[in-house]
């Protein structure tokens, strides 16, 4: 047989392998191997894309939600500060009706009885 013939496949001959091994693949061997890790590495990179798809959407999908917390979050704060603003006018408005009325409770010499004086915050 000729050295060069396509159906040479298993004589081994050293020019055939790149080891010392007694068996030594032929040419189609060597071109199956050779796909067959392109394929596995094809299959690896396919992977690793869709893996990276997915944590792509999963992180816009957390920012999505990290944003709207925080614009629930200003909201809330918002919220809370105009109801400190109400309290405090609140508050100011009390404490003139309370001075007013200390003042014509002393005015007309009107004593409360002794008690218990509520806590202040």
């Amino acid at each position: 047989m000729n050295k060069t013939s396509i159906s040479s496949d298993t004589s081994p001959s050293p020019e055939s392998g790149a080891t010392d091994s007694p068996w030594q693949p032929s040419w189609w061997q060597w071109l199956i191997f050779a796909l067959s890790g392109t394929l596995e590495i094809e299959r690896q990179i396919a992977w690793l894309e869709k893996s990276n798809a997915e944590a792509r959407k999963n992180n816009e999908e957390a920012r999505q939600r990290d944003e709207e917390a925080r614009q629930r979050d200003e909201e809330a704060r918002q919220k809370h500060e105009l109801r400190m603003s109400e309290l405090r006018k609140e508050n100011a408005r009390l404490a003139v009706l309370e001075s007013k009325i200390d003042g014509l409770f002393s005015k007309y010499n009107i004593k409360l009885p002794q008690g218990k004086t509520p806590e202040q915050p």
